[in-house]
């Protein structure tokens, strides 16, 4: 190789290393103005950081809590039929609503309502005794218009049947003879109680001599309860209860309307009620045609 040729080699060799070398980054120069006198252009500017996008407002609002429109406190024998009414109600509403209930018996609703005056947590009142719900509209927790009889029980007994072949035998000739124990409600608290206690005391079978017969429940369904465990020989209950037992040897006897009138479902709308047009709505359609079939299929009958 001569060193013609040598020498170009090593130069384009150096040429290549210094197109493969990166350059220092330089500061920015503006151009220079032809004109002395005019103005230099200004430095490109350069923002310090990136601000984040604002987040968006469009997203979609967080789903409503549903809507309480009615609150009600009712009597525990009609928990079944209450629940439906009160769904059945509820899908008829706009709003589909919640119908919270609180079950309880008859001593122990008034005792809450009456507790509960200085701010009602309830919009309804169902009770099973009509005397309470007069003492309770004269102490003025419920509003006197508008209350409404929805329908009524009948309370019968539910008993083993008669060893002794009598036709002539009846239900209160079985207590203390071949019946040891009777369930009832207490006639303190429960209302098929009060009626049970009214036809004991008619036929004499409420004095000392008796009173070890009773076991006393604090709700029809407890004392219904004591019979199926085979603690008590008969159980005062209410017609719609029996429909959904049968216990082997037990038979139904009937009460007449002498010794046990019937119980009657008695609504009405609390002084202080949180949305009383719809308490009045609710009580209006569970007195109403189109909730008769309802009562009926539980065996509670209406006018």
């Amino acid at each position: 190789m001569t060193i013609f040729k040598m020498n170009r080699f090593l130069f384009c060799f150096a040429l290549l290393l210094f197109s493969l070398v990166p350059l220092s980054a330089q500061p920015a120069t503006p151009a220079q103005p032809a004109d002395p006198n005019q103005a230099r252009p200004a430095l490109p500017v350069v923002p310090d950081s990136i601000t984040p996008p604002a987040p968006s407002t469009n997203s979609a609002p967080a789903a409503p809590a549903p809507q309480v429109a009615v609150s009600i406190i009712a009597d525990s024998s009609l928990k079944q039929v209450l629940q439906e009414l009160a769904q059945a109600w509820a899908d008829n509403q706009d709003s589909s609503p919640q119908v919270p209930l609180t079950l309880t018996n008859t001593g122990t609703l008034r005792a809450k309502v009456e507790g509960a005056s200085s701010g009602s947590a309830w919009d309804v009142v169902i009770s099973a005794d009509i005397a309470d719900v007069k003492e309770m509209t004269a102490g003025g927790l419920l509003v006197a218009d508008g209350q409404r009889s929805l329908a009524r029980n009948t309370l019968v007994i539910y008993g083993r049947k008669a060893l002794v072949k009598d036709d002539e035998l009846d239900w209160f000739d079985l207590i203390g003879t071949e019946w040891k124990k009777v369930a009832l409600g207490n006639p303190d608290l429960v209302a098929s109680g009060r009626v049970a206690k009214r036809a004991l005391q008619k036929h004499g079978l409420l004095d000392d001599d008796h009173k070890d017969l009773y076991v006393y429940a604090q709700t029809e369904a407890l004392a219904l309860g004591v019979a199926q465990r085979e603690q008590a020989d008969a159980v005062f209950v209410y017609k719609t209860d029996v429909a959904k037992i049968n216990l082997p040897g037990f038979d139904l006897f009937p009460l007449t309307t002498d010794d046990a009138p019937p119980v009657f479902y008695t609504a009405a709308v609390c002084r202080l009620a949180k949305n009383p047009a719809q308490a009045r709505a609710f009580i209006d359609y569970c007195g109403g045609g189109d909730a008769k079939a309802i009562w009926a299929k539980y065996g509670f009958e209406t006018n």
